[in-house]
């Protein structure tokens, strides 16, 4: 399932879809555009709402105290978390005392100058806990969360749609050749999974090399 069919799918709950309600609920610095923060600092911007996916329009950038003009319409500005990128998936148990029981956990890097194309997403044996108010979710069944460190940033009403791997390398289209003929010498396979979220990424995923 995309995040549009889940957006549908499950209308009483889209307020997850907005990533500025979810930094709200963890009670991170940030607002959106029109405000600013009270402080210099580093801080994300993003989409408030992105169906799309790949990060598209997130950028770490330093804003002064006061600067509303520094966050696009659309966006918000939130402190930027420090830690290891998680993305992890979780099946809901009702139990007598319920909860997300893990079922997988990449841990994704990613460069500085751009934090939505990563490099490399490695399964991971750490799988951040789930806090207990997205057990509001519970009918969903299956969700996936993203995390920095322990703290969640983007919560998806359906499991992680890459390939279970124990190392995931994406391929984006300016890439292609060089990081295919390299990667398979060392063993890597090659799965094909276009993606250009929605024709909005210059340069498009256009698969995965795996192990």
């Amino acid at each position: 399932m995309q995040d549009d069919e889940a957006y549908h799918k499950y209308p009483r709950l889209r307020k997850w879809f907005n990533k500025l309600y979810v930094a709200e609920t963890f009670k991170y610095d940030c607002g959106p555009s029109g405000t600013a923060p009270t402080k210099d600092g580093v801080y994300i911007t993003r989409p408030i709402y992105n169906l799309s996916g790949m990060g598209v329009g997130a950028q770490v950038k330093e804003i002064k105290a006061g600067d509303t003009a520094a966050t696009p319409p659309g966006h918000f500005w939130c402190e930027y978390l420090t830690g290891k990128h998680y993305t992890a998936d979780y099946e809901f148990v009702h139990d007598t005392k319920p909860y997300w029981r893990p079922l997988s956990c990449w841990e994704g890097v990613n460069m500085p100058i751009n934090v939505a194309k990563f490099v490399e997403w490695k399964r991971s044996s750490y799988i951040p806990e789930v806090p207990q108010v997205l057990n509001e979710l519970s009918e969903v069944g299956k969700i996936n969360i993203e995390f920095k460190g322990s703290d969640v940033i983007e919560v998806h009403l359906r499991t992680s749609p890459d390939p279970d791997y124990d190392i995931i390398i994406p391929v984006w289209a300016s890439d292609f050749g060089a990081k295919k003929q390299h990667m398979e010498i060392h063993g890597y396979d090659f799965i094909e999974s276009y993606d250009d979220a929605d024709g909005h990424l210059d340069d498009p995923r256009i698969g995965f090399l795996v192990k």
